[in-house]
Parts: C-alpha cells; structure tokens; sequence
C-alpha cells in the first residue's frame, strides 16, 4: 500500500468517526476525493476505499484538453451516512 493510499484511509477514518456516533438517518452524504495524477492511481484508491466498506462512484477527470493531458487530474465520490 502507498502511502498517498494510507493517507487517504487515515483521513476518511479521522472525517467519519463522528458520524458512526450520530444518530442514524436515512440521508446519504459524499465527499470528493484527490485529485490523483492517473486515472490508476484513483481506482486503486477507489478499490481501497471499497474494501473498506464505503461506496464510491465512478472515476471522472477535469483539466486539461484533448491535445494536452498532462493537465489532467481524477477524481472520485464516497458516499456514507450522514
């Protein structure tokens, strides 16, 4: 595991540790996640986060332009409980 990926599950453990105390509802939250430089480092990422037992959506990318992809940053959603 890198540690870019054991940065990410330390900081979604640290944002959602309050919300396992709240009281439960039926409202489903997201939060953003990177941006990482290649599409395989974010579904890498992605499939950490699955594992460890959070949904994620797609994987989509902004910046850049066709011609020029060295610009261009990926990202994702996780969704848990509000």
């Amino acid at each position: 595991m890198k540690h870019n990926s054991r940065l990410s599950i330390l900081v979604l453990s640290l944002l959602f540790s309050p919300s396992a105390v709240a009281p439960a509802q039926a409202e489903t939250c997201s939060r953003r996640m990177g941006p990482y430089l290649t599409n395989d480092a974010a579904a890498a990422a992605a499939q950490e986060i699955q594992g460890a037992g959070y949904e994620t959506s797609g994987i989509w990318d902004e910046g850049g332009i066709v011609s020029d992809w060295s610009n261009r940053r990926y990202f994702f959603n996780i969704f848990f409980d509000c």
